[in-house]
């Protein structure tokens, strides 16, 4: 991977004390799953630009906000993070939307340097060794 997340730079961007390490396992696991697959979207011409420290940084940026705004998801659906209660008609403790607005915002960011629908499902095709031959069905019966 060309750009690098820690842990440190989730909570110091969702303003978890750095000294609260309650998350770090679950960061820590989130971080892993989402950057190798946000990474694979991105043109690789973009990643290896290392040079260019304005377009690393955007990089990160954007990786970092969809990654920070998938933790806030996660706990907003953990039991109880988000209880809400009517009176009235007025609702109380309604649902944070920052994780999916930080999503969102991420993914703007990244949105110009991704790779095109068609790279993209190049990339993705299953190899087939009977391209040019004609295909036949085995009798299930047996079995």
């Amino acid at each position: 991977m060309a750009i690098t997340i820690v842990k440190a730079d989730v909570k110091r961007k969702l303003m978890i004390p750095s000294s609260d390490t309650s998350y770090d396992t679950s960061i820590d696991s989130l971080i892993s799953e989402t950057q190798p697959a946000l990474e694979y979207g991105i043109e690789p011409s973009y990643l290896a630009d290392t040079g260019n420290a304005g377009l690393q940084a955007t990089l990160k940026l954007g990786i970092l906000e969809v990654i920070s705004g998938e933790f806030l998801e996660q706990l907003f659906r953990e039991a109880g993070s988000t209880e809400e209660f009517s009176i009235a008609g007025l609702t109380f403790g309604e649902r944070n939307q920052r994780g999916a607005d930080l999503i969102q915002q991420g993914s703007e960011r990244l949105a110009p340097y991704a790779k095109t629908q068609a790279e993209a499902a190049v990339e993705t095709q299953i190899a087939s060794t009977t391209l040019d031959s004609d295909r036949t069905l085995a009798d299930c019966s047996t079995w």
